[in-house]
């Protein structure tokens, strides 16, 4: 181990910041001065950047570096342009920290004011606040579960959830911290009147989102599977300063006045301890990794540097090693929950590839500390595949893998599946020392009152998804290896207990794989849901809840499967290259076939980028809807219960409602399909060109369907004029208002007789009666104009569209009051038929 000073300052509160993406020891002075040392080029000089003064806080995320300080201020640079941005927000009280979340789109910070300030990148800066019931010290996030730890000055740890617009609390730890109260509102004296300070209150996560590290008397770790009781804790002499995980996870530093000391993570055993040198009466303050060097921001305003902190490599490593396989008892049973395959994950890098969606490949040689002093930051490889497949696993809502930089990792995440319950998410992460973390699964619902969010370790990398009231499916689909035959696998579990989870493999042919799952709800036929598998060759396999199959038919390949709440099966197939059928299939009726093989207009898009199916789900009355990528319109199906009389009809093309026809400022904005209720398809809204949500994601919003038959103009109007005559195109045209009113009377009527719906007769007949006021009311204005411009026959024309007596009378009298007695008299006659014709059908 070799020692070091970097004599950054002449004195002040120095604190220290590395970013792994650039590689570059940050160190901000509470001088106000900030200087970026290039840690691949030390001959270099440093850059500085002026800064506001008495800085509290450093964090980044990628390019850009925020910073808070005493006087309020949230401040942005940019380090690739050592640019400084000004400040984002200003506080009347000091804030404390600030930090990147959701892919670096939102920064949030907070302070001596009791708010959580959350500020969005990609919304114009907007700034919300969440109130807090004390002064906020300390920010953490683990962005493989979306979730934030609050450290408060009442002593309490508060769990919020981000994955949403809104940050959620779902819990709180009571008295868990060191008690903290800042009171420094200027310069911070850490060596004399605010010496109370000078001791951490931080929390941090581990990089696979599992563990979250809590500072007391001593080092606390936390199991997110059970908050109970911490599973384990390192020991310390002295008031812990700071502590950090090295880049790897595998040690975690702890820095006290006198001493820096390392631990092993997973044996909590102790690797090395220093001496903090001679600071002349001042205190060390912060410190980073970077691979094997550790560098200490102190209050002297230098930096001191730890090279090579482990010096007994060799050693240290096959001791280890050796302990961890002689581990029994209690130290691997609470570790990891009494599992054997846990345990031994934890110890072993687990040796699974990246699913082939990722379209890149993973070297995954074993890592020594002495790698990893050699290995540099970013050293991973990517390199492009090419899937030949056309045909790939797909759930309802899910989204590719995206993957994203971070400064001590790369994570890969995707939604496994979105419907109107709830959401379901994968994320795994890739360390710069090329070695894949854990996978982790969450599974999250719109209505928290009714099931509680939570999380698990993925050791089968499932890559489908299905869900319903009671439970969750999951499938490892055995794409990313189809010459094995050993890889199918599906696992159900209820949403508030494993206490009954099964898990079994599926029989696959080679080449064979899982394209889709679904699960039914409990329906008035069977109080019992089924599981439906199907695969590429076609097989479709029915199990009930426990996990015995009750049925198998074959089919031609399966593209994707949805399941109603009262058991109807909806099935695309693949017939050859982009042609693609459906069927619709009766399970709890002797798996009835309704619709068999019928053709379906469904094509991919000629931009790979966009999505097969934006969305495919239920309605209320268990009509099927779809919405492809190819056009964004949403279908519904009509008449499927009627033989060799189905048919789609679209009722809403989403990329003109959600962009207002292409305004200018929502021209790039995307919409995400999650649900057809009544007259309203509920959806997200992307932004910035986003083709699949992100994180967070952004809150529902309603659009009342349109049937696409309107076009917009192009000339060019006064801005109040073209406002005013799109409101009128999109909210008050009478055709539209009468096809939509005909459409939806004949698929709510559809329905009024049928049983498998879950609305009562009482709704459907009010909506039918308003569909009818509709209708006449858009005909009569359609007629009003008809005869305005004196298009006599197109007058009478819609007259005959006209059904009831009441509406024929008005527009006689219409017809009248222009002096159109010729039509009045036509439309005189029409009133008498219709008579006749109702007295035919009382008869």
């Amino acid at each position: 181990m070799k020692q070091d000073r970097i004599n950054a300052f002449l004195d002040g509160n120095t604190f220290v910041h590395y970013s792994t993406s650039k590689e570059k020891l940050i160190i901000g002075n509470s001088t106000g001065l900030l200087k970026v040392f290039d840690v691949t080029q030390p001959d270099l000089e440093p850059i500085s950047i002026d800064i506001n003064e008495n800085i509290t806080s450093l964090a980044n995320y990628n390019d850009r570096l925020v910073l808070t300080n005493t006087a309020g201020n949230l401040e942005l640079v940019n380090l690739s342009k050592n640019e400084y941005l000004g400040s984002l927000y200003r506080s009347e009280l000091p804030l404390r920290d600030s930090i990147f979340i959701n892919e670096g789109k939102r920064i949030l910070s907070g302070g001596d004011d009791n708010k959580l300030i959350i500020i969005d990148l990609e919304n114009e800066n907007k700034i919300t606040t969440v109130s807090l019931p004390d002064q906020l010290l300390n920010i953490s996030y683990n962005d493989t579960g979306e979730l934030l730890a609050l450290s408060l000055s009442n002593e309490d740890i508060q769990l919020y959830s981000v994955v949403n617009e809104e940050p959620n609390l779902i819990k709180t730890f009571n008295k868990r911290l060191s008690s903290k109260i800042n009171t420094s509102m200027d310069k911070i004296d850490f060596n004399d009147e605010h010496s109370e300070e000078l001791i951490s209150t931080k929390t941090q996560w581990t990089s696979n989102g599992r563990y979250l590290l809590v500072p007391n008397e001593s080092l606390q770790v936390l199991d997110r599977s059970n908050w109970t009781d911490p599973i384990k804790s390192f020991n310390i002499e002295g008031k812990i300063i700071d502590y950090d995980l090295s880049p790897t996870n595998k040690e975690v530093g702890i820095l006290t006045e006198k001493t820096l000391t390392i631990f092993d993570f997973n044996t909590t055993k102790k690797i090395t301890q220093h001496q903090i040198p001679d600071l002349d009466g001042n205190f060390p303050l912060n410190f980073v990794w970077r691979d094997l060097d550790i560098y200490i921001g102190t209050t002297l305003g230098e930096v001191v540097v730890f090279k090579d902190i482990i010096d007994e490599t060799s050693e240290i490593n096959s001791l280890f090693v050796d302990e961890a396989e002689e581990v029994e008892g209690n130290d691997t049973d609470d570790l990891l929950h009494d599992s054997d395959e846990e345990v031994k994950s934890e110890f072993k890098e687990p040796d699974y590839k990246l699913h082939v969606e990722d379209s890149m490949v993973i070297d995954e040689d074993d890592v020594t500390y002495s790698d990893r002093k050699r290995h540099k930051p970013n050293g991973f490889t990517i390199k492009s595949t090419t899937i030949t497949q056309n045909l790939q696993p797909y759930s309802p809502g899910s989204t590719p893998w995206h993957l994203e930089n971070k400064d001590r990792s790369t994570t890969s995440r995707r939604y496994l599946s979105m419907t109107s319950i709830g959401y379901v998410w994968a994320v795994k992460t890739i360390t710069h020392e090329n070695t894949i973390d854990q996978q982790s699964i969450t599974v999250s619902f719109f209505d928290r009152s009714v099931h509680k969010d939570y999380h698990f370790i993925d050791y089968d990398k499932y890559d489908l998804c299905s869900i319903n009231d009671k439970g969750i499916l999951l499938a490892s689909s055995g794409f990313q290896d189809m010459k094995s035959i050993d890889n199918g696998k599906i696992y159900y579990r209820k949403h508030d207990s494993e206490q009954d989870a099964w898990e079994r493999k599926i029989p696959l042919l080679k080449n064979e794989y899982i394209t889709s799952i679904s699960i039914t709800n409990e329906s008035k036929y069977d109080a019992n849901a089924v599981i439906i598998v199907g695969t590429n060759f076609g097989y479709v396999r029915y199990f009930n809840l426990h996990g015995l199959c009750i049925n198998i038919m074959k089919t031609i390949p399966i593209v994707s499967m949805i399941t109603s709440s009262s058991g109807t099966l909806f099935m695309i197939n693949q017939v050859s290259n982009d042609i693609y059928s459906y069927s619709i299939i009766e399970i709890h009726q002797d798996y009835k076939f309704i619709q068999q093989n019928v053709a379906l207009p469904l094509k991919s898009s000629d931009n790979s980028e966009v999505p097969f199916i934006k969305g495919i789900f239920f309605n209320e009355y268990n009509d099927p809807c779809l919405v492809s990528g190819y056009d964004d319109s949403l279908m519904i199906l009509y008449a499927w219960r009627e033989p060799n009389n189905s048919k789609w009809i679209p009722i809403l093309n989403c990329h003109h409602t959600v962009t207002e026809n292409g305004s200018s400022n929502k021209k790039n904005w995307k919409c995400w399909p999650l649900g057809l209720y009544k007259d309203h398809l509920n959806c997200l809204i992307l932004k910035n060109n986003n083709q699949y949500p992100g994180f967070p994601l952004p809150l529902p919003v309603e659009f009342e369907i349109k049937i696409p038959i309107l076009v917009r103009t192009d000339k060019k109007k006064d801005i109040l004029d073209e406002l005013n005559d799109e409101a009128q195109t999109q909210a008050d045209d009478p055709e539209e208002n009468f096809l939509r009113a005909l459409t939806m009377g004949k698929l709510v009527n559809n329905c009024l007789n049928e049983e498998n719906h879950d609305e009562d007769n009482d709704d459907i007949m009010e909506r039918l009666t308003r569909y009818s006021v509709l209708f006449d009311r858009s005909l009569l204005k359609l007629f009003g104009e008809a005869c305005k411009e004196s298009r006599l026959n197109k007058a009478f024309s819609i007259a005959k569209l006209i059904k009831t007596d009441k509406a024929l009378m008005a527009a006689t009298k219409i017809s009248e009051r222009m002096q159109f007695m010729n039509l009045a008299t036509k439309i005189a006659k029409l009133r008498e038929e219709l008579v006749d014709l109702s007295e035919e059908e009382e008869d």
